[in-house]
């Protein structure tokens, strides 16, 4: 009965390590010099792309500590209101995060609740550690925000890889595709964020519009 046990312990332990685990796609080719009028289109179509819900997973690692969490994301966005709601397939729904144009509000599982000015103001309080939080929105769907720089692209005019200063680290952003897709609009299948002290994956399962 206790090796029993011990065996269950182990696999639910395995599972809450990788349960949310997100394996990096394989290589992508992409380069510096492409039509400049593909890109523009691309990224005017993302500009009017401001009524969606993500659903997918996502990782922290923080490096300096060798700390790693993974969890379920859903993500809710329209211009002045966000929703997030993190979940794990074995500990259920973990945290909500809403933001507004006025306050960041974080509500554990235990119904505590906290908030701050703003989504990077209460993160950095919460986790002790910065996460740019206003940009991710943008790069999640493979938009630039400013001071983008080393860009790379696609053929297809989609964002593969930049790095800009946010907080006064470098940060690099890579974006993956599904190379099978034929969308109007092609987002990502993968993000990529990483900074000297953190790095952020993102990988999204399904897109949704709304009107």
């Amino acid at each position: 009965m206790i090796q029993h046990l011990t065996k269950l312990a182990v696999l639910l332990t395995v599972l809450l390590v990788t349960g949310c685990s997100i394996p990096t796609p394989s290589h992508q080719d992409s380069n510096r010099q492409v039509n400049i009028d593909v890109v523009n289109s691309h990224q005017n179509k993302l500009s009017t792309f401001n009524n969606w819900s993500m659903t997918g997973r996502m990782a922290l690692i923080q490096k300096e500590l060798d700390e790693r969490d993974s969890f379920y994301v859903n993500w809710r966005y329209q211009p002045t209101y966000q929703e997030l709601r993190f979940s794990h397939p074995l500990k259920g729904q973990l945290a909500k995060l809403t933001v507004s144009k006025r306050q960041a509000t974080l509500v554990d599982s235990n119904g505590a609740t906290r908030s701050a000015v703003t989504a990077p103001v209460l993160l950095a309080d919460v986790l002790q550690v910065y996460i740019p939080f206003e940009q991710l929105r943008q790069w999640l769907i493979g938009q630039k925000t400013a001071r983008l720089n080393n860009l790379t692209y696609y053929n297809n005019g989609t964002l593969a890889s930049a790095s800009v200063v946010q907080n006064n680290e470098q940060w690099r952003i890579r974006w993956f595709y599904d190379s099978q897709t034929n969308a109007e609009l092609p987002l990502p299948e993968q993000v990529h964020i990483d900074s000297p002290t953190l790095k952020i994956k993102v990988q999204m399962q399904e897109w949704q519009t709304h009107n």
